[in-house]
């Protein structure tokens, strides 16, 4: 399965942070948010309160989403 995930990001001073959209295979949303909590930048890994959204998307959807982040990050 395909998920999308909204997380709250840090290391931008105190009080600051800014959402980052990531895409993740896993097998349950429960396994896809364990994974989450040791994303790089994730603020609060003890907690799940960073974690503002986990939608199930499908292949498609995983596959443009990757080919967008990927050349954003070049």
């Amino acid at each position: 399965m395909f998920y999308k995930l909204i997380t709250e990001c840090g290391h931008m001073g105190a009080g600051n942070s800014f959402e980052r959209t990531w895409f993740i295979k896993g097998d349950s949303p429960m396994t896809v948010l364990q994974k989450a909590r040791r994303l790089p930048r994730v603020k609060r890994k003890e907690t799940s309160l960073a974690i503002k959204l986990i939608e199930q998307i499908s292949r498609e959807e995983y596959m443009s989403g990757i080919n967008n982040q990927t050349m954003y990050c070049r």
